[in-house]
């Protein structure tokens, strides 16, 4: 595993496009290891040794690998704290920072799914209750704005706006409203727009099969 500075591995038209955008918003110079997901080598032996899940996004940081959106985004935004992506440890904010961090994939990713495949569990008998009920705490999550923690934009907002985002793109997240507002705030970021352009050129290069 390379020493070398930041390197993300990273695939087009994949939830690797999040962490894409967590890299531009920090700013700090970064290698893009770039495939298509038809070609297997987030299954091979090299690749499964930095995410034995086998999937995209993951980064490696001066040697060590971090996988999981969420674990990549508290690391890298404590790790490079001149980003001011995340409140310091002790502060009071730093509690809703985490909790809308693993909302982004313990509690939105399974309810989109949910709306997706016409799931119908009991919400007493699922970690993230519902749908309905995801709405109604991302909504109240976001009406105060700007950012879910008020002024301060971090990376929560990342993982929070790239999901709503995704969901809106395949209508299984209302475009309007409060949550419509939202995105629009976060996708009108510099760092996104970089993002996306890196999206579209990367995209190109490894067309879908």
């Amino acid at each position: 595993m390379s020493d070398a500075g930041l390197t993300l591995h990273y695939a087009p038209r994949s939830r690797s496009a999040t962490a894409l955008w967590l890299m531009e918003e920090l700013g700090e110079p970064y290698t893009l290891e770039s495939f298509s997901l038809a070609t297997g080598h987030h299954k091979t032996p090299a690749f499964l040794a930095i995410n034995p899940m086998g999937k995209v996004p993951a980064v490696v940081d001066h040697g060590r690998a971090v996988a999981e959106l969420g674990a990549i985004a508290i690391h890298l935004a404590d790790r490079y704290p001149a980003a001011g992506l995340a409140p310091a440890i002790d502060h009071p904010q730093r509690p809703d920072y985490l909790r809308w961090i693993f909302f982004s994939s313990a509690i939105f990713e399974p309810a989109l799914a949910q709306k997706f495949f016409g799931w119908t569990p009991p919400a007493s008998t699922v970690a993230w209750g519902s749908y309905d009920e995801m709405i109604r705490v991302a909504t109240a999550g976001v009406q105060p704005g700007p950012w879910l923690l008020g002024d301060h934009f971090t990376a929560a907002d990342v993982l929070v706006a790239s999901g709503l985002g995704f969901g809106m793109r395949f209508g299984a997240i209302p475009a309007e409203g409060p949550l419509h507002a939202y995105v629009t705030r976060a996708t009108d970021r510099p760092a996104y727009a970089r993002a996306q352009a890196i999206e579209a050129r990367e995209g190109a290069r490894f067309p879908p099969a």
